[in-house]
């Protein structure tokens, strides 16, 4: 019995680094693809790829049970935007901070949230499923809010240095919602009458999206999926 244990896990991350490999470069290579057809502008494809590259925490829930394995994908994103000044694994168009460094900062610091979360979910601190509540609120709020709300035209203020949009903001409150709802009824069992599922979503929007406008320096790719998963966890699950 131990050997085929270990025989169906060493399959399993096997297929997920397998997995892993083919969706994210079949991901960034057809945002780029759309780019270089004129279909994305430059910035567009960075966030199409900022929200897909986010669903990689599904393939991971559902093949990697090794933490080591899991942690393979975002160690090696991590250490090329950081070892490698001028290399830009995804498309231009990142934040200021990008451009003062030379380097891809968002994708390092992309990488390292996922990093964070894979080694505190695999290794038992959190539950995988609120790792993902964490990583999709990050693609999708953060990605849709960037992409949303910087569309001509759109009221904003500045805050810590970054132009923050009331359409953004709301942009960001509602597709974390949707995603922690989601969430919360597929796998949250203490959800109940008492906390329900629409309380604890609307708590989970509200903390993220005070996170990401209230991030210095730009790093909310960290502080929001981070953020957001010990903040569920502590309060919910």
């Amino acid at each position: 019995m131990g050997i085929l244990t270990a025989m169906r896990s060493l399959l399993g991350n096997g297929a997920g680094l397998a997995a892993s490999v083919l969706f994210v470069f079949g991901v960034i290579g057809a945002a780029n693809a759309c780019m270089k057809g004129g279909i994305f502008a430059a910035a567009t494809a960075r966030k199409a790829i900022h929200i897909a590259l986010a669903h990689w925490w599904l393939i991971a829930m559902a093949l990697f049970d090794d933490p080591w394995a899991a942690s393979a994908g975002p160690a090696a994103s991590l250490l090329a935007a950081a070892a490698i000044p001028g290399m830009r694994i995804l498309p231009p168009g990142g934040s200021g901070l990008d451009r003062r460094q030379g380097r891809d900062t968002g994708t390092m610091l992309y990488s390292a949230s996922l990093l964070v979360l894979v080694n505190v979910c695999w290794r038992g601190v959190l539950p995988v499923w609120v790792g993902a509540i964490g990583v999709l609120i990050m693609g999708w709020g953060d990605g849709l809010a960037g992409l949303i709300g910087a569309r001509p035209g759109a009221a904003g203020v500045r805050i810590w240095g970054q132009r923050k949009t009331v359409r953004g903001t709301v942009v960001m409150f509602l597709a974390s919602f949707a995603v922690t709802l989601i969430l919360t009824l597929l796998f949250n069992h203490r959800a109940s009458a008492a906390v329900p599922a629409g309380v604890i979503s609307v708590s989970t929007a509200a903390a993220a999206t005070f996170l990401e406008l209230f991030t210095p320096l730009g790093l909310d790719n960290l502080t929001v999926s981070v953020g957001t998963a010990f903040l569920y966890a502590g309060a919910f699950a």
